[in-house]
């Protein structure tokens, strides 16, 4: 499935969404997670990505080492 606007993209993506949005695979996603060369939000086991930092990270060409704000989680 083809994204055709962005703007039907929530803030926060999952693994697949991500995949969409980039169109990529979600096996190259999950092997970027792992390597820590994008930006991530890990909850527990699951992982989401902020739209705006992947952005970010995108418009930077890809730095891993770009600084992003870490979630604090209660």
């Amino acid at each position: 499935m083809k994204i055709e606007n962005n703007k039907s993209i929530s803030r926060y993506m999952n693994v697949k969404q991500l995949s969409e949005y980039l169109q990529i695979s979600t096996s190259n996603i999950y092997k970027r997670t792992t390597n820590g060369s994008i930006p991530v939000i890990k909850m527990n086991k699951r992982v989401i990505f902020d739209k705006e930092e992947i952005d970010k990270w995108m418009s930077s060409g890809c730095d891993s080492n770009l600084q992003i704000p870490s979630l604090k989680v209660a």
